[in-house]
């Protein structure tokens, strides 16, 4: 009978002590979750600037309408939205493939349907008047900054690429953003575009 019960409490031990185990680790998980956030991403083109986040109707005034296209050789559609904690970050891509001619020629409009943005653009809650990077490379891509008040919370980028023919439209919403990397960093537009924008660009 004693036996028994070491036998029992053993096992009752035992159990208890995977039980606080499996605790620790669901509050480490639960901890990496909260700190890394996590994100999807759309490709459903017919979500395209109709989300239901905010982003919406700040985007319109710099994505341009699907029907307002030139004829095209294939477009690309994300809409990617990341969370960490009570903070959500929205951005979209629509990168669009053109013949030659067709390219050439939307890449001249470029300067005429939008403002490149050449202010140093300052963080609304920090002061910082830092420039954004305003041209910068990704790969074969040539990025630049849009003119606007919103940067670093609200902001729109063009990107072209002579070597596929491409433009990419791109923009981002982030309200509790105050800043985008670090000052020094010359590549913090780069790495900020690669890891908000799901899009291998």
């Amino acid at each position: 009978m004693h036996t028994y019960t070491l036998i029992t409490h053993k096992k009752w031990v035992f159990l208890k002590r995977q039980q606080v185990l499996l605790i620790k680790l669901s509050v480490m998980m639960t901890i990496v979750l909260l700190l890394t956030g996590c994100s999807k991403t759309s490709t459903d083109i017919e979500e395209y600037l109709n989300t239901g986040t905010a982003m919406d109707a700040e985007a319109k005034d710099v994505m341009p309408a699907l029907d307002e296209l030139p004829a095209y050789r294939d477009i690309d559609y994300r809409h990617t939205q990341k969370k960490i904690f009570l903070f959500e970050a929205n951005s979209v891509a629509l990168v669009v493939e053109y013949d030659m001619q067709t390219y050439e020629s939307e890449k001249g409009k470029l300067e005429e349907d939008y403002i490149i943005s050449n202010q140093k653009a300052a963080s609304e809650t920090s002061g910082d008047n830092s420039n954004p990077n305003v041209e910068f490379s990704l790969n074969s891509y040539v990025f630049r900054v849009l003119e606007g008040n919103g940067y670093p919370k609200s902001f729109g980028m063009v990107g072209t690429s002579d070597e596929h023919q491409r433009i990419a439209y791109l923009y981002f919403y982030d309200f509790d953003l105050d800043k985008i990397g670090e000052l020094n960093d010359k590549n913090r537009m780069s790495k900020f575009v690669e890891s908000y924008f799901d899009y291998d660009f």
